[in-house]
């Protein structure tokens, strides 16, 4: 799941609404609640990135006549997720801007009262971004190269330098939301890092990276079915020297430094002990909720829960939920550093803390 990431308060931002969040997310986490809702909100997207494993086409956990979550059953996960107590709610793809419906969604998820986080491509905001404007805490970009070196790994020309029209449009907008750039590094974009560092500078964004996820696990097992396009462990040694390079020249790189230390001495990531369940929902788009740690298995469905008038909290408590959290325990496939500054922030591991709040997030 790419871009989701524990949003935690700035002292130096001492808003009304910073507060609010922080507080929710403190009484999330001694509720033993969820910390973010994580919605796949369409499998549908206007790219054609080799990296993907979620885009219809190349979606290995769902059939491929997936029927989508109408705007009304979106709607009421959003009430539910905000009567729970989840601080958060991250929406990703596919390409989201995709659903004509989405100010409404966004719309029904501030007044449920949750931080929203949005996960784009950005090739739609120039057309889209007036009636989303004030319903989005942070905007994600994905951006895996620059230039025409980007557009290519999307199969969409002119769209680095849209992406750069449309952010310099918003320095002086007083609705813009905090600008985040994800960047997923695979063969296919040796050296980004550095060339995407600038940009980031520029566009007064936080950076973070990503190795690519290889697969997913299945029932059956782990898929490698892009194994073939990762950076090799050496490659992926450097590339966590040269974030903490980065870091100390100015540059708004914002992995911890506990992540980069891990990924120089561990490039395959397999020495942490994962608490993500605990701290992240993820609903596909179809509403089911799907066990991690065998994502073609399908745990509940929203539409069951809502014709039986229960609730996300009934969810959590149900015994193959538990059962999967206490699976991911000793579960390592996953190889995003969300997942692993999740699980040490769920943990009040104090280095993550310290690191959350230097940032003004986490």
């Amino acid at each position: 799941m790419p871009g989701v990431r524990l949003l935690m308060v700035t002292p130096s931002a001492k808003t009304r609404t910073d507060l609010l969040l922080g507080w929710r997310l403190a009484l999330a986490r001694l509720r033993g609640r969820p910390l973010i809702l994580s919605h796949l909100i369409t499998r549908s997207c206007n790219a054609s990135c080799r990296t993907c494993l979620w885009r219809a086409d190349v979606d290995e956990t769902s059939a491929s006549n997936l029927v989508e979550l109408t705007t009304e059953e979106i709607a009421w996960l959003y009430r539910e997720a905000g009567a729970t107590g989840f601080p958060q709610l991250v929406i990703w793809g596919g390409e989201p801007l995709l659903r004509p419906d989405l100010p409404e969604v966004l719309e029904a998820a501030c007044a449920a009262g949750l931080s929203v986080a949005l996960i784009t491509n950005g090739w739609l905001l120039p057309n889209r971004w007036a009636a989303l404007r004030g319903r989005v805490q942070r905007l994600i970009l994905s951006l895996d190269d620059v230039g025409q070196a980007h557009d290519r790994l999307r199969s969409l020309p002119g769209l680095c330098a849209r992406l750069d029209q449309f952010v310099t449009g918003l320095k002086t907008d007083p609705l813009r939301p905090r600008l985040l750039i994800n960047t997923v590094l695979s063969r296919l974009n040796r050296g980004a890092l550095r060339r995407v560092a600038p940009v980031a500078k520029r566009w007064q964004a936080g950076l973070y990276f990503c190795p690519m996820e290889t697969g997913v696990m299945l029932g059956a097992g782990f898929s490698l079915s892009k194994s073939h396009l990762a950076l090799p462990p050496q490659e992926l040694k450097e590339a966590a020297w040269l974030a903490r390079e980065l870091q100390a020249a100015g540059y708004p790189l914002l992995s911890s430094r506990r992540y980069l230390d891990l990924l120089l001495r561990d490039p395959d990531l397999h020495t942490y002990r994962c608490r993500a369940p605990y701290a992240i929902l993820t609903v596909k788009a179809d509403g089911s909720i799907r066990d991690c740690t065998r994502r073609d298995v399908t745990l509940a469905k929203l539409g069951d829960l809502r014709e039986a008038g229960a609730s996300l909290a009934t969810l959590l408590r149900q015994p193959q939920y538990r059962a999967m959290r206490a699976r991911a325990n000793s579960c390592t496939a996953c190889n995003n550093p969300d997942i692993l500054e999740t699980s040490w922030a769920w943990q009040l591991r104090p280095f993550m803390l310290r690191h959350a709040l230097h940032l003004g997030i986490g």
